[in-house]
């Protein structure tokens, strides 16, 4: 058994995370149950932090919360010095109500609408950062309408590829993402925003993909960056000096127990000096570097734990049904992901015990969750705990068959908190209208006043 964060096997043989007994979990909050290990999202946190401080002082790294966003976890990275990326207005709400500080928070997005324009804007974030050339004069537009001057940065597509599952790639030529430096459209970005009275061009970021286990491309990026700056500096932006340049996420994690991606002291030591010789000395002084890690941060910290149903065989292979599935963790069937599980009750059990396993859910898909696991003979009612399952699952839930979104906990010390409750029937009818209420609702809007975007009356 490959060991995450805090785990461990307590007395009674049981898989513990952050001292607490998962087969408790399950039966206290029932299952599906996603489980955060608290303190190794923390440790992880302090470690970025502290890697990259060591090679240069002026180092901002930012949660990347698509990964997983809930009020709690915004809380966590705030408490913990990290700044926000958010890509919707529904992140961003959410961030704020947590009480992040929008002056640390990043606005990202390759389709800004009109709502998220205004409501960054208005909520005087400390950047948007331009994906495309039409969107430079509407956030302009709402800059001078608010009568600020709105600091925005231009994410650039250097045309790098991962070579890696196409889903993962964003910095590609083909990828959707960002304003390609080979065409001429970052720098066409560069002097339409220099000649915005409501922008101040902040800096440069690229994101290459998801899931990456080399820094080679990343250094790669920054040298390519710093020829960029050099052209710009050469023609329009000739005065122009950066002021931030950030490296987005995407660094990988071990779903797999055996993959061994960098670390984040690796990451620091690798990217850094490219950074200092390629960079720096095109910046404004104090330039600041920038990590966005979500991934990195959430997933191996997160297990998801299911009960088990019926199993069925064929042939030598079990086929084992769990109470949940692609509604809680669409990953498997999305990117053919691979995770690994363990019996909660039994976790480091070995050799002819174990048996040739595929696990699926209960949708009316064909949802395979695990193939070719080795699990014991699982009777129903046994707790089967999914590791490395903090990113990207509970964030792309969907309602699927109409099953419950399922609670989060986290856990730390031996203490459990309940931070998401699991979703009632009820809830999920709110937005329903049935043909008795149409006509009610249809009156009272007709009385109402519109509101706007950051809920006052336009």
């Amino acid at each position: 058994m490959f060991k995450y964060g805090t785990q461990d096997v307590n007395a009674d043989g049981h898989l513990e995370i952050g001292g607490c007994d998962t087969l408790e979990l399950a039966r206290r909050y029932g299952t599906p149950l996603y489980v955060i290990d608290e303190a190794d999202v923390r440790g992880r946190s302090r470690a970025y932090l502290e890697a990259f401080r060591a090679h240069w002082p002026h180092i901002d790294v930012a949660y990347a919360s698509k990964a997983f966003l809930v009020g709690e976890i915004v809380r966590l990275a705030t408490a913990e010095g990290l700044s926000l990326d958010v890509v919707s207005a529904g992140e961003l709400r959410l961030a704020l109500w947590a009480g992040a500080d929008p002056s640390r928070i990043t606005f990202h997005g390759n389709y800004k609408t009109h709502e998220d324009i205004e409501l960054a804007v208005r909520s005087r974030v400390r950047s948007l950062v331009v994906d495309c050339l039409d969107e430079i004069e509407a956030i302009d537009r709402q800059a001078r309408r608010e009568g600020v001057v709105q600091a925005v940065d231009i994410r650039l597509n250097l045309g790098i590829d991962i070579h890696t599952d196409p889903k993962y790639t964003t910095g590609s030529l083909e990828s959707k993402f960002g304003l390609a430096v080979h065409t001429g459209d970052a720098a066409e970005a560069v002097a339409r925003i220099l000649g915005c009275a409501g922008l101040r061009l902040r800096g440069l970021h690229f994101h290459l993909g998801a899931q990456v286990v080399d820094t080679k491309y990343h250094r790669r990026a920054l040298h390519d960056l710093g020829a960029f700056v050099r052209e710009v500096q050469a023609g329009a932006g000739r005065s122009w000096r950066p002021a931030a340049v950030t490296v987005g996420g995407g660094m990988g994690v071990n779903y797999d127990g055996v993959t061994t991606p960098p670390t984040p002291a690796e990451w620091a030591r690798d990217l850094i000096p490219v950074f200092l010789r390629e960079v720096v000395p095109l910046c404004a002084p104090d330039v600041v570097f920038g990590v966005e890690p979500g991934r990195s941060l959430v997933a191996e910290a997160g297990t998801t734990l299911y009960t088990v149903g019926p199993t069925k065989h064929s042939g030598a292979r079990r086929l084992v049904a769990v109470d949940g599935g692609l509604s809680d963790n669409p990953r498997p069937i999305m990117y053919q992901s691979v995770h690994h599980a363990v019996l909660a009750s039994n976790p480091e059990l070995t050799g002819a015990a174990l048996h040739e396993s595929t696990v699926f859910g209960r949708h009316c898909e064909t949802d395979k969750l695990i193939d070719e696991v080795l699990l014991p003979d699982l009777a129903p009612g046994e707790v089967l705990a999914v590791q490395c399952t903090g990113a990207y699952t509970h964030s792309m839930f969907n309602q699927h068959n109409r099953f419950d979104k399922p609670p989060v906990v986290f856990v730390e010390g031996g203490r459990a908190r309940l931070v998401v409750r699991r979703e009632r029937f009820e809830d999920t009818i709110l937005t329903e209208i049935r043909e008795t209420d149409a006509d009610a609702d249809a009156d009272a809007d007709a009385g109402a006043e519109v509101s706007g975007p950051d809920g006052g009356n336009e």
